[in-house]
């Protein structure tokens, strides 16, 4: 069953790991765009009057460097990893490589792994949010849960599989938060999407979707 984020998390600390490809490809299947502030007030409970306090790490794959016809993409992208880190995220990359047909692959859920087993013993959070649909994260989240460390897993609930839902305490569904967020615009011959008008400057998906 799925829970929102408030329902026990009162003066708990909390560590939230953001697959940002997920997040995206979520977002596009709804064809919504995303609001970053609100998805960090949503995940950690900011701005709603508790007393809950924490830290989000957003996970992001580059385009490949040195490759020519990566390289206006890169910049964008790049652009919106300083939108992040001056809004106060922690973003941490990893530069892809080329699979063909101009896309490219940059697999981050190592890096999310390994830093979530040594975050949690420097933070030493009550509460991880793993936002990922990836069940090789069920192992992960089993581990976080020996050692007494609640689990919630976010991701749009009718898409997660079994292994993935058993290792959770909770299930975020970010359908409704989703939901409010602005449609997408499209812009161009080739169908390019591109942020909304908005104050807030970049969302991440005028990056073509990393494999």
């Amino acid at each position: 069953m799925s829970q929102t984020p408030t329902n026990s998390r009162s003066n708990q600390r909390i560590l939230a790991l953001v697959d940002e490809s997920h997040l995206l490809s979520a977002a596009r299947s709804l064809n919504k765009s995303i609001d970053w502030i609100a998805v960090r007030e949503y995940l950690l409970d900011e701005g709603d009057g508790s007393e809950a306090v924490g830290e989000i790490v957003v996970y992001v794959g580059l385009p490949p460097i040195f490759v020519p016809e990566f390289q206006e993409l890169r910049a964008r992208k790049l652009r919106f990893v300083h939108w992040l880190r001056i809004h106060g995220f922690l973003v941490i990359t990893k530069d892809g490589v080329p699979s063909g047909d101009n896309h490219y692959k940059a697999d981050v859920d190592l890096l999310m792994a390994v830093d979530a087993l040594d975050l949690v013993n420097q933070i030493r959070p009550d509460t991880v949010v793993l936002l990922t649909g990836d069940p090789d994260f069920a192992h992960l989240g089993i581990s976080l849960r020996r050692r007494g460390i609640r689990v919630e897993v976010a991701t749009i609930e009718q898409s997660i599989g079994g292994e993935l839902r058993a290792c959770a305490s909770a299930i975020l569904d970010l359908k409704p938060l989703l939901a409010r967020f602005d449609v997408l615009r499209i812009e161009g011959k080739d169908g390019r999407e591109v942020r909304p008008d908005s104050p807030r400057p970049l969302t991440g998906q005028e990056v073509p979707e990393v494999e």
